[in-house]
């Protein structure tokens, strides 16, 4: 497995003009990483679905796309951006094993992001109350559920970043790494660099403070 890539961050289709673009995943990260980890015809699931777009490039590279979204607004968009609506079910990631969702060659997602002293819930949208710990308690459960779907061997891709917010740094990337591994076995990283279209050598380009990121690689053993 290379441990190193570098993709440009730019987006192909439009979002609701309301969407920051930094919070969307890249369709460049989605369209490599498939690439390399999954072949024509696999069905692919992300349980944070968010605005679809794992779900759109994965259709529009012939994979078979599912996807869960708790915003029930969000999955109705998604629902009208892909050929399989049916496959998008508006519920929670912490709830995977109660869908008819049926067994996925891969996941490919990026999880909502927490910084430490945050006091909202990722999970519900940052409604509701949490705190860094409590966030971390519900990616292992979110990651323990995703196991039920699973295929033995299936390769599960996160897309995550360390967080630099208000002068503070939050090693989000090396605690969901942490956490996933107690449900998953833990592959590797591949650090992502990214050009920005506009300033390819500008610092924070990507928008968290820095100008990489990380694919976070697991399986589901077999």
């Amino acid at each position: 497995m290379r441990t190193f890539t570098t993709l440009r961050h730019e987006r192909e289709h439009d979002l609701p003009p309301t969407l920051d673009a930094d919070v969307v995943m890249s369709e460049s990260f989605v369209e490599h990483f498939l690439g390399e980890f999954t072949d024509p015809g696999d069905a692919v699931l992300d349980p944070f679905a968010g605005f679809g777009t794992t779900l759109a490039v994965a259709e529009s590279m012939d994979r078979v796309p599912y996807g869960v979204e708790y915003e029930a607004d969000r999955a109705e968009y998604v629902r009208d951006r892909v050929d399989h609506p049916d496959n998008v079910v508006h519920g929670d990631a912490l709830e995977l094993s109660a869908y008819d969702l049926p067994t996925v060659d891969c996941c490919l997602t990026s999880p909502p992001f927490m910084v430490c002293g945050m006091e909202t819930n990722p999970f519900e949208n940052y409604d509701g109350e949490s705190d860094y710990e409590s966030y971390l308690d519900d990616v292992r459960r979110a990651f323990s559920e995703l196991g039920s779907v699973l295929s033995p061997g299936a390769p599960v891709l996160v897309n995550v970043v360390n967080v630099k917010y208000d002068g503070d740094v939050t090693p989000l990337a090396w605690d969901v790494a942490d956490a996933v591994s107690e449900v998953l076995h833990f592959d590797g990283e591949i650090v992502v660099t990214w050009e920005d279209e506009g300033s390819p050598d500008r610092e924070g380009a990507f928008g968290y403070g820095y100008d990489h990121s990380y694919c976070l690689v697991f399986r589901k053993e077999a």
